[in-house]
């Protein structure tokens, strides 16, 4: 059986590889760009409902990028908190509020600062902490651990 199997590999010409290859390429580019899409104009459309006022898309991009930059160290702090949240001794209810406390409180830190460092991003004390719930109830209802 397993020689039948051996001789039946099938051996791709070159052409055939880069046809795959750029096949692939695009399907993961058209994925991300998908993904981030969604997110831009899903945060575009939900700073035009709460009145967030932006000069052009790119300082929208560069907000979001400077909010990912600064939310890499957060959510290392984040994740530390979580950790030894998850492992005291709280009923589950309490570790969800904690949790949801947690993530709330960083989240809307982050939001802050890079409102605070961008001045063509112009949010409200409202649509900084209307963002940041937004980002936690995200968060909390795609997060598929269970804590």
């Amino acid at each position: 059986m397993f020689k039948e199997l051996s001789e039946k590999v099938i051996v791709l010409q070159l052409r055939d590889k880069i046809i795959i290859g750029v096949a692939m390429t695009l399907l993961v580019a058209v994925s991300i760009g998908i993904v981030f899409g969604g997110i831009i104009f899903g945060l575009a459309g939900f700073f035009s409902l709460i009145g967030v006022s932006y000069e052009s898309i790119g300082s929208l991009l560069l907000f979001i990028f400077f909010a990912f930059l600064v939310g890499i160290f957060f959510e290392i702090l984040e994740q530390i908190t979580l950790f030894f949240i998850t492992r005291a001794n709280l009923t589950s209810k309490e570790k969800w509020i904690w949790i949801a406390l947690i993530k709330f409180i960083l989240s809307w830190i982050v939001i802050y600062i890079v409102n605070e460092l961008m001045t063509t991003v112009v949010l409200s004390s409202l649509a900084v902490f209307l963002t940041a719930l937004l980002i936690v109830s995200i968060d909390i209802v795609f997060d598929d651990k269970k804590r």
